[in-house]
């Protein structure tokens, strides 16, 4: 993984293991997606931002049946211009988060805003 200059704690993931990841998933072509380990602290902070934006759904209640703090949770997906943007909090298994947000992305629900 390489750092993202501005941001210090962000690490992009290669888009080979992205790939990997896919592959064990799907048979459908790789989607276009970059994906970022960040620090727990960024991690929930941006996490905190991107609820408050205007068009951003929390699919948390659908997914688990309840509702619980932002602490708990490893990772996130969300649309950002046309490309998927997947976000992992550094402390979790980066390959059991990425097939886990991948699957959302695979099974297209995911909330586009």
């Amino acid at each position: 993984m390489k750092k993202i200059p501005q941001i210090n704690s962000a690490k992009s993931v290669s888009t080979k293991r992205l790939r990997s990841v896919w592959k064990s998933i799907s048979d459908k072509p790789f989607p276009d997606v970059y994906a970022f380990v960040l620090e727990d602290n960024e991690f929930l902070s941006t996490l905190n931002l991107l609820r408050k934006q205007a068009g951003v759904v929390d699919t948390r209640v659908k997914e688990y049946g309840v509702d619980f703090p932002n602490k708990f949770i490893e990772a996130c997906t969300f649309e950002f211009r046309g490309h998927w943007i997947v976000l992992v909090k550094q402390s979790v298994s980066l390959n059991d988060s990425l097939e886990h947000e991948l699957r959302h992305i695979h099974s297209g629900d995911v909330a586009l805003p």
